[in-house]
């Protein structure tokens, strides 16, 4: 069962236009990568994605910036609140896992 669950989250996010190094991560974790390899391959992607999210703020107007600003705050606070269950750990601790 754990293998068909693999599959169809790797399907789902090819069907939503996933990035292709994400897809990667989630191909190999299919394939038998361990969970602290890909959480923190993950870990690794969300921080880049946000931080290029946030560079791109500048150039957005409208509904486009109200868009990108409201899933940067929900990225944030989600991120807040595992760090908060974690005891105060950093997320950089899933990348040390790996």
């Amino acid at each position: 069962m754990q293998r068909d669950l693999r599959f169809e989250l790797y399907l789902a996010l090819l069907l939503l236009g996933a990035d292709p190094m994400l897809l990667g991560s989630l191909a190999a974790w299919r394939d038998g990568v361990d969970n602290d390899a890909l959480i923190a391959d993950l870990a690794n992607w969300n921080e880049a994605k946000v931080l290029e999210m946030k560079e791109w703020l500048a150039t957005m107007s409208g509904e486009e910036l109200e868009a990108a600003q409201s899933r940067i705050r929900q990225y944030e606070e989600a991120r807040g609140a595992l760090s908060e269950a974690r005891g105060g750990l950093s997320e950089e601790a899933p990348r040390r896992a790996a």
